[in-house]
């Protein structure tokens, strides 16, 4: 029924054909070992280079707040010594208030004497 099966190849043989399949998928291993090692280094290539774009615009940005706090601060500088004059210019404006209602009392009775004076006849004799 069944035979036993033989080996027909000498030993020589089947290590040198073992160590060939060996050597070639040693070979592959190693190539695909060096693309993926390619791709990974494109990868953090790619990587490093967003960043260091990303950087470079958070820098930019944060300049161009720098100026922009810088100005603030400027004018802010510039506003405060109109700030402290407004407590003056509050007490002046009051003393223009009082005067133009002086000026309107001296009118006022300026104007009712004259017309006083028209009423009674207009000359100076009582």
């Amino acid at each position: 029924m069944n035979e036993p099966s033989r080996v027909t190849y000498s030993l020589e043989e089947m290590f040198s054909r073992l160590e060939q399949k060996i050597d070639k998928l040693e070979n592959k291993l190693d190539t695909k070992i060096d693309t993926l090692e390619n791709k990974l280094d494109t990868k953090i290539d790619t990587l490093e280079n967003k960043l260091e774009n990303n950087q470079k615009e958070v820098n930019q940005k944060l300049d161009k707040q720098s100026e922009e706090i810088a100005t603030i601060k400027a004018t802010l500088q510039a506003q405060q010594q109109l700030i402290q004059k407004i407590p003056d210019l509050a007490e002046k404006v009051g003393e223009l208030k009082n005067w133009r209602q002086i000026v309107i009392i001296a009118l006022t009775a300026t104007i009712s004497a004259s017309i006083t004076w028209l009423i009674r006849g207009g000359n100076l004799k009582p």
